[in-house]
């Protein structure tokens, strides 16, 4: 009966190592697919993906610190038990060298973070093998069901340069991994309002001046700083150049600002330029600027 018992307890433990794996191998799939995508993903994307591999890990934690219930299954759950750990530490750090890279332009530790980061997921791959070679033993209960093929390497490579590539697209202008503020200058609008006449030039209705509204976009994912917005209106006797502090924005958050009365004349071509001055770090500089040319009609 005693032996009957056991029997049972290993076949319990065991049958839950295909479905944690199956967990994992979905995991791994989707972790090779956001870093296949590095360049473009945002930092959600990376994060959830991170912490849900995690999520899966801890799970098959749970099951090796209860120990194994029988001397056939002791190699078995060390085994288990250091590819979590491996795995653990390989995707914890490779997640947050990752968005240290990307956070900080000028750490070059990351390298070496992600690097030895990968050779943990490696080594937890290379002992998952091992524990599959160790549930076909004579001695070890079979699993109901097989155990699946578990890869959590991102890629194929030697792991320095594989690292370097990582980082460098970590650090794309073109992803949301970074925690960056990103003011743009989303619109002018003048008052009087401007038209786009058949020719497809800019007119102001006739008018001695105009007042400009500024409107201003925080489109990166942490809170902006406090930062300078200069008007300038070119094309009269005198430039106007005005400047305006651009309050702290919340990711998504816009606000507006005022300048003006600017004097004008009719028949007169001006050209508009509203233009961010970034102090902090900003995710795309790009947009930082905004120009119009227009006309104001004669009377």
């Amino acid at each position: 009966a005693g032996t009957g018992d056991q029997t049972r307890a290993d076949l319990e433990d065991l049958d839950e190592l295909p479905g944690q794996a199956v967990a994992l191998s979905v995991g791994g799939d989707s972790l090779r697919d956001v870093v296949s995508r590095l360049s473009r993903i945002d930092r959600t994307e990376l994060v959830t993906v991170i912490d849900g591999l995690r999520a899966d890990l801890a799970v098959g934690m749970e099951l090796v610190a209860e120990g194994p219930p029988s001397d056939p299954l002791i190699s078995v759950n060390s085994l288990y038990r250091q590819a979590l750990e491996a795995w653990d530490s390989g995707v914890g750090g490779f997640g947050s060298g990752l968005l240290a890279a990307a956070d900080n332009p000028n750490n070059s530790a990351v390298v070496d973070i992600v690097a030895n980061s990968l050779a943990e997921m490696r080594a937890g791959d290379e002992l998952y093998l091992a524990l599959v070679q160790e549930l076909d033993r004579e001695d070890v209960p079979n699993p109901v069901a097989p155990m699946p093929a578990v890869v959590l390497m991102p890629a194929d490579g030697e792991l320095f340069s594989l690292s370097l590539a990582y980082v460098e697209a970590a650090r794309s202008p073109t992803n949301g991994l970074a925690l960056r503020p990103g003011l743009a200058v989303s619109q002018i609008i003048p008052t009087p309002d401007w038209t786009v006449d058949p020719e497809g030039q800019v007119v102001v209705p006739n008018t001695d001046q105009v007042v400009f509204s500024v409107v201003v976009t925080n489109g990166g994912n942490v809170v902006s700083l406090v930062e300078t917005l200069r008007l300038q209106v070119t094309g009269g006797a005198e430039d106007f150049v005005e400047e305006a502090e651009i309050e702290s924005l919340q990711p998504g958050a816009q606000t507006t600002l005022v300048f003006g009365p600017i004097p004008v004349e009719g028949g007169g071509v001006y050209e508009v330029t509203a233009t961010i001055i970034i102090q902090g770090s900003d995710a795309d500089p790009d947009d930082n600027e905004l120009s119009v040319v227009f006309s104001v009609n004669e009377g």
